[in-house]
């Protein structure tokens, strides 16, 4: 389970829920923006990654190896009001090619590391008000991944990635609340195992980092919640990690607490990486 590689037969499936409530107004550690800029740069840097691993050459347009969802949860500045919607162009799941020809904008790159002249397209805005609708959030996509899942049973399974900063305040949402909502969620599956969920928890206070833990111990409100719906990263993931000579016990979630920047677009790309994509 889970040893099936990225191609352009088998293309892989990455959705991204956003929380768009208004707590992510608040500010991001030292970063001098707030969580919703934070999130939205993050998920911007991991899409331009897929757009540059599913390329044949530097600079060459991508090549459809990964299909990918954003669904943002509380505000919807396009529908109006509180709910969810998706944030690419309006479509729940888009190939990676669309993606790479559709950015809202080019903006030059603002972290301290970055290159000097370099360039990171935007396709996320950040945006923040109302509720936080997860459990919503997490229905609407299963619905969207279910489909994918059938119609690619035999790919990687699809990945989806949680970007929170606090209470799910829709439990229960339509009889089932967010555990449930997780497991029908994680229970969608392709003949190389079933859907992953990870989460990431954002947080303005000061606190340790917390990343790829084997228990909740230690963490905040309502941070047991979501490491207890967090999937065990499998076994391919952790030896990519461990690859890159990261530290990951056995049995370790799919969970951050309190990243930074820079443990957020790290944490993305070990739980996006499988394996080199295949079939160039």
């Amino acid at each position: 389970m889970y040893e099936q590689t990225f191609s352009r037969t088998n293309p892989g499936c990455i959705v991204f829920l956003l929380d768009r409530s208004d707590s992510m107004k608040q500010p991001w550690q030292s970063s001098g923006g707030t969580l919703a800029e934070g999130a939205a740069r993050a998920v911007n840097k991991i899409l331009l990654d897929l757009c540059v691993k599913s390329a044949k050459e530097v600079g060459g347009r991508a090549r459809h190896y990964f299909d990918v969802g954003v669904f943002g949860y509380g505000a919807c500045p396009v529908a109006g009001g509180e709910g969810v919607e998706p944030a690419l162009g309006g479509q729940p799941i888009v190939p990676i090619p669309e993606v790479f020809d559709h950015p809202l904008r080019v903006e030059a790159e603002q972290s301290v590391d970055a290159v000097a002249g370099s360039k990171l397209p935007v396709w996320i805005e950040p945006v923040f008000g109302y509720r936080t609708p997860m459990c919503q959030a997490i229905a609407t996509a299963g619905e969207h991944v279910y489909g994918w899942a059938a119609s690619h049973p035999d790919s990687f399974p699809p990945i989806v990635i949680n970007i929170t900063d606090g209470m799910v305040t829709d439990s229960p949402y339509d009889g089932a609340g967010l555990a449930e909502w997780a497991a029908r969620l994680t229970s969608i599956e392709t003949h190389h195992g079933q859907a992953l969920l990870f989460n990431i928890f954002l947080s303005p206070t000061l606190a340790p980092e917390a990343l790829f833990p084997v228990t909740a111990a230690g963490l905040p409100e309502p941070g047991p919640e979501l490491f207890a719906i967090s999937s065990t990263l499998p076994a391919s993931m952790v030896a990519n990690a461990r690859g890159a000579r990261v530290e990951i016990a056995d049995g370790a979630r799919g969970f951050v607490f309190n990243a930074g920047l820079a443990t957020l677009v790290w944490f993305l790309e070990i739980g996006t990486r499988v394996a080199d994509v295949r079939d160039r």
